[in-house]
């Protein structure tokens, strides 16, 4: 792929916060970059910024900015640790970041970086979750004039209630999520307007998913959105240890190709759950398809 293919951000440091034994640690990140810089030439990487804090309160409450800034714990999953702060501003920036990027015409953008956010909402960080970086991706969009409709595709295999919570009763916004239900948190059992949920039993393998995924491509179709964000999870895979989907490595590709070719408008990416030391070939596939 050359370089004005896509881009992919990813910091160089900054997002190396640690709390020991947590599944959401440095090494996801670490070892997805090294295996996509063997892949893309070295031009495709490019630096994240930082968000301010108007872009964050644009979507979350002042209460919970300052929480994450004192770096307290906001839940179990949540914890507070030094460094956490910069990394969720810079994921909050990366979003921003990505979706200017295609909007001024580079076909694809994926960010890959850490913490992930569409656990977040507009009160609470959840989840492994502290800022919502799609939602605040999509708000700033719309703030700033670049983009009037903005959809968001949720492919991780927990519900983004946090990005449900952040667009609902928005018309200008439109959420589809495909998720394990019964899973964490518990949400996104059924649909409205603006908010499509597509619950699947555990064991979904790639025939189910798939035709599901069809029909919520439909749905944005329609939506005809200016701006399409992913929320990238690939908790999906078979041998996640946190949930109980069937897709397997080579199914990524397929369905990073059906959402590219599924919806004709600027779309960009953002890297949320996937907890097993293959993640970054499941990422490798998806961006294979994705950008074909």
């Amino acid at each position: 792929m050359q370089k004005k293919d896509l881009k992919i951000i990813v910091p160089a440091k900054d997002c190396r916060y640690l709390v020991p034994g947590h599944p959401e640690g440095p090494h996801r990140l670490e070892a997805t970059y090294q295996v996509l810089r063997s892949r893309y030439v070295p031009e495709a990487f490019v630096e994240p910024i930082m968000a301010e804090e108007a872009d964050v309160l644009a979507v979350h409450s002042k209460d919970l900015f300052e929480r994450v800034r004192r770096e307290e714990e906001l839940d179990g999953d949540t914890p507070g640790v030094p460094g956490v702060f910069q990394a969720a501003l810079l994921s909050a920036g990366a979003g921003i970041q990505a979706a200017e990027t295609v909007l001024k015409g580079t076909p694809r953008a994926f960010v890959c970086i850490r913490p992930p956010g569409h656990h977040a909402t507009p009160e609470r960080g959840m989840g492994f979750c502290y800022f919502n970086s799609i939602a605040i991706a999509a708000f700033a969009a719309v703030a700033r004039g670049q983009a009037d409709r903005v959809a968001v595709i949720d492919i991780d295999c927990h519900h983004g209630n946090g990005t449900e919570d952040c667009f609902r009763g928005r018309n200008h916004l439109l959420y589809v999520s495909l998720h394990q239900s019964p899973c964490y948190p518990g949400t996104g059992l059924s649909s409205s307007d603006q908010c499509l949920n597509f619950p699947l039993p555990p064991g979904t393998e790639a025939g189910e998913y798939r035709e599901a995924l069809s029909r919520g491509l439909a749905a944005v179709r329609k939506f005809r959105p200016d701006l399409v964000g992913i929320s990238a999870g690939f908790d999906t895979y078979v041998k996640d240890p946190l949930t109980q989907f069937g897709l397997k490595n080579e199914d990524y590709r397929d369905i990073g190709k059906d959402i590219s070719e599924g919806v004709d408008a600027p779309q960009f990416a953002f890297l949320e759950g996937g907890y097993h030391e293959d993640l970054p070939y499941l990422v490798a596939n998806f961006l294979s398809g994705w950008t074909d």
